[in-house]
This record gives structure tokens, C-alpha cells and sequence, in this order.
């Protein structure tokens, strides 16, 4: 007996089908949103990075404030865990990556329950390296940015989910140490404004 799996599509394709059926069209008349996310991250560059440390997980949670249906202004803050890879170099290593974004975002479908998005800004940084839960340095302040692009798919009013993906990059001593990421997570907003 075969068992169902369902895949990235399978699960967009219910999203699309179950938030064009709620009749939920007015999730961005809420001044503020918060959210929650949770996903895949993975290096691009340097070279060397990428290759000791390939991949890991990412862990977003912050505040959305509305100006308009439109246009909105994102605060995060962002953790990310890239596991080592390399046996040999750094076994059971490390590196964690903390952060705090401010985004412009800009929504272009406001009147639909799928709504398409970009966006992107700065961040404030702080990075170590550990190894086997020992601090191999001191944690060390960068500034960098992010920016990507999702869609909502708001259920109600108050709740939605998302799918976001993109690339962030943070200053790394003599290298920009890049990575891209790929997203889902929740909106929940609140305090309703005639004005939007």
C-alpha cells in the first residue's frame, strides 16, 4: 500500500485553495502583524565556508507595523545554526549567527487572499563558532542585510501563513559570508485601523 507524501507543491496548492475560499480579504487593515518562521539555511560563500559549513537551520520571530494595505516596515530577530560538515577540520563544530533586521516591505495584492511580497533592509550581526558546545571564539558584531520575497495566504482576518525565501549576507572579516534560505511561518495581526 502506498503511503501519500506530500510534497512543497501539494502543500502550496491546498494554501491557494483553502485562502481563496475564506473570504478573508482584509488581514493588512491590522496596524500591526507579528510573525513567526522557521526553515532551511545554506552558504553560498566563501568558498571555504560553504564547504566546511553547508547547511543548517534558520529561526525568525518579530513585529510587522502596517503604514497602509501596501507598504509595511518589518523588525526580526533572526537566529541561524550552520552545522560543520568536514570530520577532520571541525568535527561537531558550530557557527551561530544572531541578528536584528529592520525591512521595508512592500505587499502587491492587497485585496486577495494570496498575497505576493518583497523585501529587504539592514541588520546588526553577532557570530561564533562552537565546538561540541565549546566556545572556539568570542562572539563578534557585523552589520549586514537581508532581503527575499513570499507570499501570505491569509486563512481569516488575524491569521495567515507564509512561504519566503531569499539570501542574507553579513561582513566577515575580509568576506561577505552570504547564504540563501527558504521559509514558512505564521502572521498574526491585531488592532484594526480604518484608516488602512
Amino acid at each position: 500500500m502506498k503511503v501519500f507524501k506530500p510534497t512543497l507543491l501539494t502543500v502550496f496548492t491546498i494554501l491557494l485553495f483553502l485562502s481563496n475560499h475564506t473570504g478573508s480579504k482584509a488581514q493588512f487593515e491590522q496596524k500591526f502583524t507579528f510573525q513567526a518562521a522557521g526553515g532551511y539555511v545554506q552558504a553560498m560563500q566563501p568558498e571555504f565556508f560553504s564547504q566546511v559549513f553547508h547547511n543548517g537551520f534558520s529561526l525568525d520571530a518579530g513585529a510587522q507595523y502596517n503604514f497602509s494595505r501596501s507598504f509595511g516596515m518589518v523588525m526580526l530577530v533572526k537566529y541561524s545554526t550552520f552545522i560543520s560538515h568536514d570530520e577532520f577540520f571541525a568535527p561537531d563544530a558550530n557557527y551561530n549567527l544572531m541578528g536584528i533586521s529592520l525591512c521595508p516591505k512592500y505587499r502587491f495584492l492587497t485585496h486577495t487572499s494570496v498575497n505576493p511580497y518583497v523585501y529587504g533592509g539592514a541588520s546588526l550581526n553577532y557570530y561564533r563558532m562552537t565546538g561540541g558546545n565549546i566556545p572556539m571564539m568570542d562572539w563578534e558584531t557585523q552589520i549586514g542585510f537581508t532581503a527575499g520575497l513570499g507570499s501570505d495566504f491569509a486563512l481569516t482576518d488575524n491569521f495567515a501563513l507564509f512561504l519566503q525565501g531569499g539570501i542574507k549576507g553579513v561582513n566577515h572579516t575580509e568576506d561577505m559570508l552570504m547564504s540563501w534560505y527558504f521559509q514558512a511561518g505564521i502572521n498574526i495581526s491585531m488592532f484594526k485601523a480604518r484608516t488602512l
